[in-house]
């Protein structure tokens, strides 16, 4: 007696109007109390066989806003390198950023795994650097470097190659055909386990192409440039028809 008893245990609190003698229910739980929780067993006297089960959990402290993505530039020419930055404020765990191209996913980069005791938040920045190619190529799509990177997204006539040589080892590569439309939107999703899930803005790139007179002489204000020729050449004519005074 008394047939239920709860231990102090600061950061949390169990709701005991949820709790019985198959499960607990833990309320304001902060992160700090992540980890391996277990549950005993015992029998009654003599014997008092015990039996104990564990299983880990972590108490996710998301971000408090959504994630952001920066470019380098907002319009493109074909060979241009664009660099973006999808930022992500303190959270505990640091989440996993998924970049997204035009509603494809490209690539993920996976967090790194912290000590069990360090229960530190913290921001996470993803670098994406975008290589539009000149023309269709067959060689299209990811090299990255990054040794945090440990999944990828791509098409069926997409090439990647991991270049473990290079310098920049946290700079993610994509390389990518000119889009027909002219445009292409980029996002990043930033995820923490399966309770937090939350998408950036996108941003929507464009091309920076010149924009060549039309082939049929019309200008910029839809006039023709055809019939003013002609209507000079029918003034030129007329004026060699006046009769001249003879002095």
């Amino acid at each position: 007696m008394p047939p239920t008893m709860v231990f102090p245990l600061p950061g949390a609190s169990v709701d005991l109007t949820q709790s019985d003698e198959l499960q607990v229910r833990i309320v304001n739980l902060n992160r700090r109390l992540s980890g391996q929780y277990q549950c005993e067993v015992s029998a009654d006297a003599p014997l008092f066989h015990t039996d104990i089960a564990s299983a880990p959990l972590t108490v996710v402290d998301p971000p408090f806003r959504a994630p952001r993505v920066h470019v380098s530039r907002g319009s493109y020419a074909r060979g241009d390198v664009i660099r973006a930055n999808c930022t992500i404020d303190e959270a505990y765990p640091a989440p996993n950023i998924t970049w997204i191209l035009d509603d494809h996913k490209i690539a993920e980069s996976i967090a790194w795994s912290t000590s069990e005791l360090d229960f530190k938040e913290r921001a996470v920045v993803s670098q994406l650097e975008l290589t539009v190619l000149e023309t269709e190529h067959y060689k299209v799509g990811l090299t990255y470097t990054s040794s945090s990177l440990a999944r990828s997204y791509y098409h069926d006539n997409y090439i990647y190659d991991r270049d473990a040589d290079s310098e920049d080892r946290e700079l993610l590569r994509y390389t990518m055909a000119p889009p027909s439309s002219g445009q292409f939107s980029l996002s990043c999703v930033a995820t923490i386990f399966d309770v937090y899930k939350r998408r950036s803005e996108a941003v929507t790139i464009r091309e920076d192409a010149p924009h060549p007179a039309s082939v049929t002489g019309e200008d910029s204000a839809g006039s023709s440039l055809a019939g003013s020729v002609l209507l000079a050449a029918c003034l030129s004519a007329a004026a060699l028809a006046l009769p001249r005074r003879v002095l």
